[in-house]
This record gives C-alpha cells, sequence and structure tokens, in this order.
C-alpha cells in the first residue's frame, strides 16, 4: 500500500458554526502540502486566490492507495467542494484514508485525553517535535492565512529548510502514521481501523451532501410553536404572582425551577442602600451643606437635638435649659432670617450592587441522585429538573408540573430546532445553520465518546425528537423535485448486539424466531406463555387490551434501560414499576438469558485483571484504576474507577468500576462499529454508482439508522440496495473479522416526502 499525506492551510471566516467552514465562498485552501511515501522531502503549493486554489487542487497520484492526514475530514470537504477529480478517481479504485486524529482516538481505547486530541499533543510519542506554532497566534488574532508571511505558511506545513522541508505538519503525521500502522497491527486491531475509515469517508459525504430544509415549513410550525409558548408562559404566571418582580423569578433558569419545585433560596442583586462600617450609620455622599448657627457655633442637623421648626421655619437647639431659637440676623437686608454657616457634611444616602434573598419553601423533596453542580443561593445543591427528573414528579401533586414541563419542552424545541435570540441580540438555533441553497451541513464526530458511537453538532442532527413528541422532523424534506426520504433503521440493534457478544442460546434463538422481545418479557414479568403474551399485547379486540399494551410499554422501557446497565432503581423510575417488581423482572431475564449475564461478567473480570492503578489530580492525587477488555472486532475499551458507594466504603472498599458502565459501553460500542462498518460499505457502493448518476444521497446517521435523499426514479433500486447491505452484517464480520455470527440483523425500511411523513417501504 503506498501511501500519500496531504494537509491543508486555509482561510478561516466563520458561519452557521464552523470555523474555516469549506461551505462559506469566502475561504478557500491558500497552501496545499503533500508527501508521497518515498518522497525525500515534502512539497507544496501556495494559491494566491480562490480561483487559482480551485483550478489546481490536490493531485493523487493513480499509484496511491492511502490518504494520510490529521482530522482528515476537515482537509477531504474542501477537496469535494471543488469537485476534485482526482480524488473521485481514488475513491473509485479502491483508495482508502487513514485519519491520524481517529486512529489514536481508538488506539487509546477512546480515552477522554485523546478525543479529538492535536497533533502537537502526541506527535513527541512518535518521535517527532511539538512545531513553533507562530500561525496559531496569527489565527487566534484573526488574521487570515492569505494575509499571513507564504515563507511562514510554508515553514508550518512542510518544515523549515534546517529541517530539510522534511517536518512540519506533513512530516509529523508521517511519523504518527507510521508509528500507528505498526501499533494498530501489533494490537489486532488493523481490520476494525480501516473499516471506521470506510464509516469516515461516509460520514464526510453525508456532512458534504447535507439536509434540505423546508424553510416556509419551518416558520410556519416556529409560529405554531411561539404561540403555545406564550400560553404556557401566561398560565406559569399564575403560580408566581406572590414572588417580587426584583427576584427576576425565571422558568428557563434551572436554579429557580429548582428552588421552586424542591425549595430553597434565591440569591439576585439590586441597588440599596448600606451601613458605612466606619459610622455604624446609612453610608451617604459627601456634600456642601448648611448648618444653622446657635451662639455663633455652627451644630449638624444630624444631631437628635436639634429639629426643624414649622411654625418658625427655623432650626431649634433643645439645651438643658429647654429649647433655643436659630441665631438670626439683627440688623441689614436679611434682618430677621436665620443664620446658617456652609460646611462638608453628608447628602443624600449611597447606593450600590448588592446581594439579596428569596427563600421558596418548594413542593417536594428531590433525591440525592438528582443534586446537580449548580448551587441555590444558600450554597445548597440544586437538583436536576430534565424530563427524566420530571416524569418522576409528574405523579406528585405539583399543580403546575405538567404545564411546566410542557413549556420547558417549548423552549428547548424553539431553542435548540428552530432559532432563538438572547439578550443581546445573537442569534442560535438549528436554523442558524441553513446555508443560502437551503441545506444544513452538521457534523457528525467520530472520536467524541467513550464507546466509539458517532456524535453530532453544529446542529446535532442525531437528537432530532421523534414524531411523536415534535414535528421537526417535517422540515427536513429531498433536493429533488418530486424527491423521497428514506430511512433506513435497525431493529432492536442493542439485543442483537448482546447476542452476537454473549452468544447466549436462547436469546439467539429468539432473535432469529424474530419474537417481540418486550411481549417475552411481558411473559417473563406475568409468569405467562409467550404466545399468550403476544395476544394480549396486540389484539385491541381482547377485553383487557389496554392494560397489556400499557405492560408492553413498561417492558419495553425496561429493555432499553436495562441494555444501558440502568440499576433497579432508575428503571423503577422510568416505568412506573415497583422496585421489587423491577429486580423480579431482572431475576427472571438472567434465567431465561444466563449466556448475557456470563458475558458481562467475563468483560467485568478482564478489565479488573487488566487494571493499572493511576492517580487522579481531580480528586485529590487519590489512587484509582484503568482497566480495558478488547471486542472480538479488535476494538478496544476502557473504564476507569471511581469513589466506591456508601455501602461499598461501610466495608472498606475506596474505589470500585461501575456496573452499568461495564455492560454499556460493550454493547452501545460493538452496535455503533457496526453502522460504521455499514456506513463505510454503503458509501463503497454509491460511489461506485457516482450517487447513481448524482440521483440518490447519503445525508445523515443518527445512531442506529441511515438517511438518504432521492430522485423517484431510483427509490426501487437504492432503497432495496441498501436493506440488502445493511443487512448483511453476519457475512462482513465473516469477511473482515473471521466472526461467526448467530443472529440476523433484521432493518427496516420506510419512505415519504418528509422525514416526519414516512412509512414502511414495501417493494414492488
Amino acid at each position: 500500500m503506498t501511501y500519500m499525506v496531504f494537509d491543508s492551510e486555509t482561510q478561516i471566516h466563520k458561519s452557521r458554526k464552523r470555523t474555516a467552514n469549506p461551505f462559506d465562498d469566502r475561504n478557500y485552501v491558500v497552501m496545499r502540502g503533500w508527501k508521497v511515501e518515498g518522497d525525500p522531502r515534502c512539497s507544496m503549493r501556495y494559491h494566491k486566490d480562490k480561483a487559482d486554489s480551485e483550478r489546481r487542487p490536490l493531485d493523487i497520484p493513480d499509484h496511491v492507495d492511502v490518504l494520510v492526514g490529521f482530522n482528515i475530514k476537515f482537509d477531504l470537504l474542501y477537496e469535494m467542494v471543488v469537485g476534485n477529480e482526482s480524488l473521485k478517481a481514488f475513491y473509485k479504485r479502491g483508495g482508502r484514508v487513514w485519519c491520524c486524529q481517529y486512529a489514536e482516538y481508538l488506539l487509546r481505547a477512546q480515552a477522554r485525553k485523546y478525543q479529538m486530541c492535536s497533533l502537537d499533543q502526541i506527535i513527541e510519542s512518535y518521535g517527532g517535535r511539538k512545531k513553533i506554532d507562530g500561525m496559531k497566534e496569527f489565527w487566534n488574532a484573526g488574521v487570515h492565512t492569505s494575509d499571513i508571511d507564504p515563507a511562514l505558511v510554508e515553514d508550518y506545513l512542510i518544515g523549515t529548510e534546517e529541517e530539510l522541508r522534511n517536518s512540519g505538519d506533513i512530516g509529523n503525521t508521517e511519523l504518527i502514521y507510521l508509528g500507528q500502522i505498526a501499533e494498530a497491527e501489533a494490537l489486532g486491531m488493523t481490520a476494525a481501523i480501516h473499516s471506521r475509515m470506510d464509516g469516515l469517508c461516509a460520514t464526510t459525504e453525508m456532512e458534504f451532501n447535507g439536509c434540505m430544509v423546508d424553510r416556509a415549513r419551518a416558520r410556519e410550525d416556529l409560529g405554531k410553536l411561539a404561540v403555545k409558548q406564550a400560553t404556557a408562559t401566561v398560565a406559569l404566571a399564575e403560580y408566581t404572582t406572590s414572588i417580587p418582580a426584583e427576584v427576576g423569578f425565571s422558568w428557563t433558569s434551572p436554579i429557580h425551577k429548582s428552588v421552586i419545585i424542591f425549595g430553597g433560596r434565591i440569591r439576585y442583586e439590586k441597588s440599596a442602600t448600606y451601613i458605612d462600617p466606619s459610622t455604624g450609620k446609612d453610608a451617604r455622599l459627601v456634600a456642601t451643606v448648611k448648618w444653622p448657627l446657635f451662639n455663633g457655633i455652627a451644630v449638624d442637623t444630624a444631631y437628635d437635638n436639634v429639629v426643624w421648626s414649622e411654625s418658625k421655619q427655623m432650626w431649634a437647639e433643645k439645651t438643658e435649659y429647654g429649647w433655643r431659637p436659630q441665631d438670626c440676623y439683627v440688623s441689614g437686608k436679611k434682618i430677621g432670617e436665620p443664620k446658617f454657616k456652609n460646611a462638608k457634611g453628608w447628602g443624600e444616602k449611597k447606593t450600590k450592587i448588592q446581594d439579596f434573598f428569596y427563600d421558596m419553601p418548594g413542593y417536594t423533596e428531590g433525591r440525592k441522585e438528582w443534586e446537580t453542580a449548580r448551587l441555590d443561593g444558600a450554597g445548597n445543591a440544586c437538583y436536576g429538573t430534565g424530563e427524566e427528573v420530571m416524569d418522576v414528579i409528574l405523579k406528585r401533586d405539583i399543580p403546575f408540573l405538567q404545564t411546566l414541563k410542557e413549556y420547558s419542552a417549548l423552549v428547548k424545541e424553539i431553542g435548540t430546532y428552530y432559532v432563538k435570540t438572547d439578550d443581546k441580540g445573537n442569534l442560535s438555533g438549528m436554523l442558524t445553520c441553513i446555508g443560502p441553497d437551503g441545506i444544513i451541513h452538521h457534523k457528525l464526530n467520530h472520536n467524541t465518546t467513550v464507546t466509539t458511537r458517532l456524535a453530532s453538532s453544529d446542529p446535532n442532527m442525531q437528537n432530532i425528537p421523534r414524531g411523536d413528541k415534535s414535528d421537526v422532523k417535517a422540515m427536513f424534506i429531498s433536493r429533488f423535485e418530486g424527491g423521497v426520504m428514506g430511512e433506513l433503521d435497525y431493529s432492536q440493534l442493542e439485543v442483537v448486539v448482546q447476542g452476537l457478544l454473549s452468544l447466549d442460546k436462547n436469546l439467539c434463538r429468539d432473535l432469529n424466531n424474530r419474537i417481540d422481545f418486550h411481549c417475552k418479557r411481558v411473559a417473563l414479568k406475568n409468569k405467562c406463555s409467550y404466545v399468550d403474551a403476544l395476544y394480549w399485547c396486540k389484539d385491541e379486540d381482547y377485553e383487557e387490551f389496554a392494560w397489556w399494551k400499557q405492560e408492553r410499554t413498561r417492558c419495553k422501557i425496561f429493555s432499553f434501560q436495562r441494555a444501558y446497565g440502568a440499576g433497579a432503581t432508575t428503571i423503577s423510575d422510568e416505568t412506573g414499576m415497583p422496585v421489587e417488581e423491577v429486580k423480579g423482572l431482572m431475576v427472571e431475564e438472567d434465567k431465561e438469558y444466563p449466556g448475557v449475564v456470563a458475558f458481562n461478567n467475563a468483560v467485568e473480570m478482564a478489565v479488573v485483571k487488566s487494571a493499572e492503578w493511576f492517580r487522579d489530580g481531580q480528586r485529590g492525587w487519590r489512587p484509582f484504576r484503568k482497566g480495558q477488555w478488547q471486542a472480538p472486532t479488535g476494538t478496544l475499551y476502557e473504564w476507569r474507577s471511581w469513589d466506591a458507594q456508601k455501602w461499598q466504603r461501610e466495608r472498606g472498599i475506596t474505589e470500585s468500576f461501575s456496573p452499568p458502565e461495564m455492560k454499556n459501553y460493550p454493547v452501545q460500542g460493538t452496535g455503533g462499529e457496526i453502522v460504521q462498518m455499514t456506513l463505510g460499505v454503503l458509501w463503497r457502493w454509491f460511489v461506485a454508482t457516482d450517487n447513481f448518476g448524482g440521483l440518490a444521497l447519503l445525508v445523515n446517521t443518527v445512531h442506529d439508522c441511515v438517511w438518504v435523499d432521492m430522485h423517484p426514479s431510483v427509490v426501487a433500486v437504492v432503497i432495496p440496495g441498501m436493506k440488502k447491505i445493511m443487512e448483511a452484517v453476519p457475512q462482513l464480520l465473516k469477511l473482515k473479522f473471521g466472526i461467526n455470527c448467530p443472529v440476523p440483523f433484521p432493518v427496516d425500511a420506510e419512505t415519504g416526502p418528509n422525514m416526519l411523513n414516512l412509512h414502511h417501504y414495501e417493494a414492488a
């Protein structure tokens, strides 16, 4: 395999939440650098303007098999924006990419230290040295790359003449790449990393294609939501009429919401008078004042023995002999008028911004596990008021809670998925990311989670609310005339992955029989047959159908919570089932699927056996442990221990690993890896067909599913083909990793005019 390292230095205009946005017409590649394997030195090309940069994109020689970069998605997007034909040809002949930033994250088992790591952060561990980074000083000061001395840019990109032009970003990236491929081979991770790199190419394609937004529909829906929010605001105001306006109570403040629900103290600020510590009286401004004269002596009117006489319109002083009047003029023009003397005295009272406090009794008690890092005005921990907590306390008698839940959901929906304006007039929200062409180019991030699962940002297109909670998905439409949106989703992926990893005979049998696992848990919980549970939960004509349907919903929540390692108390809160009932269902499930229990125990043993001690500087340099487990694909997972729970500390245990984390990482991580693997295969298919002549585009992935935008003429080819590829996981696992997969990976396919109105796809 012949490699080519490349990197680009670009303009840095920020727009639509992206720094140096490749989709901003003001940005372009100012200097390209590269080195082909075997070259004695790195090469570069400086572009005097945007037109020159677009006219001369990166040229990839025909014999190059691997493109190497650091945060390579950024550089690939710039080449895709200019329509680099050399890159297209490279992909067509089966060329691969290797992102050293992504590979480092995988080789270090997704440790937080290596999530989105920088080149300088790791170069010394590969025998290189950090650059003298004058470039970043210019960029931090807002200076664009085209305005920096080209000689400095060249030194930064490919090294100085003293370094024989074989260093800088290009040379350092080559050093890291060579070290990484050797380490990946030694760890048995090469196949897994190559597979994920194809997945990276798929998400790069998705970012490039982006998602088309129906702006008219978005504006219409925003208007409806704003009316609902205003109505909820009026309803909530009834419960705050007794709170003084100066407190500034806000239903959007996490602290204020915690205090009104659970009780506590609100701290607020206002300007008020204050006591001068030197006098013990109200602080006052120094001013020129007139003091009355008594027997020729000026007396401060602030004294208690000096009073104003309304009847005589002058001051009087109380003495041991009685009251005496203020001195008056006995001759001249002012005869009879009271005498005064100018003096330095106290004027108006001083004010300053001070802390004030308002106490509220609350309506209910919070739980220890709901405490957050936020503190109320008394210094006590505030409680979370998110959806999960709200769902639990909704069962308590709190009059405004349902309205508050609806209001909070509206605030979040408008601010996150539409647009809002803050106090300074700044706009935020998903709609601010729409480009002039009506497309949102979102980010899909590969190296920001501890499980290797994908994340999304700017905007987060993996957190779009479901259709039963919001109409947000309706704004995502096809860019083609009369076009069709498609979504292909793995069915019960977490459960399928549990079967793959644990090889539990009963679980694999049930998966192959395509049973409804939620009904299966209903059967286990109620100690009835699966056939009966299926009938009672699914047949609407059954007289007790409503209760059994609700029972299936509870067991469905149980399934998802258990798959992510939740404990009995958490599941009880989520489902409304008594804790003992949850524990009983856990016992029955463990009996039914003992292989899952055995697998979880094996993971824990591997972690404990491999664990090494380290000291945590954020916890007083106390000792903790880190341990690893390697998946059948070769992917590494790492866990660290945490402070022991109370019952463990009572037994002398100071730290321990988290059982939910050890159950969660392998399932969530392997599921994410399988999705990324199939994304890579899908992408290869789309490359081979030139995106079906430009009539079908991969546009997004949301955890277990894939979005595709299609012209109606290709739907009958694209959807069945994608479904076939995604369901071929057993064959792919065997081909890529030699893994015998005992379970199917069923996929549901839906199509429609937008991402909200989707219907099951039936092949003709």
